[in-house]
């Protein structure tokens, strides 16, 4: 009688133990794909701000002062009346080592 019981003991110990193994890979599996879709999160909420930004320039680019500035960003024009201001830190990078 008792070796019936140790059989059934032992049987459950490896349940046991297999069930454990899965329940593990489990766990590490949520906390992966938990990350990925934080980061997957993050992203698009960083996608939906630059969309925004882009949607804010779009519409402005009728407007004469915003293409003004486009120009004086993008090309480094500067307008009739206004002096262009060269800061030179090539004296500054020799310094820094």
């Amino acid at each position: 009688m008792k070796l019936e019981y140790l059989w059934l003991v032992l049987f459950t110990l490896l349940v046991m133990g297999v069930f454990e193994q899965a329940s593990c890979r489990v766990v590490r599996a949520t906390r992966k794909l938990e990350a990925k879709a934080s980061a997957t999160r993050e992203a698009i909420a960083n996608a939906e701000e630059r969309h925004e930004t882009l949607e804010l320039e779009r519409a402005s680019q009728s407007d004469p002062a915003y293409i003004e500035l486009c120009l004086i960003r993008g090309l480094g024009l500067v307008p009739e009346g206004y002096t262009k201001i060269y800061f030179d830190d090539s004296e500054e990078k020799k310094r820094d080592p």
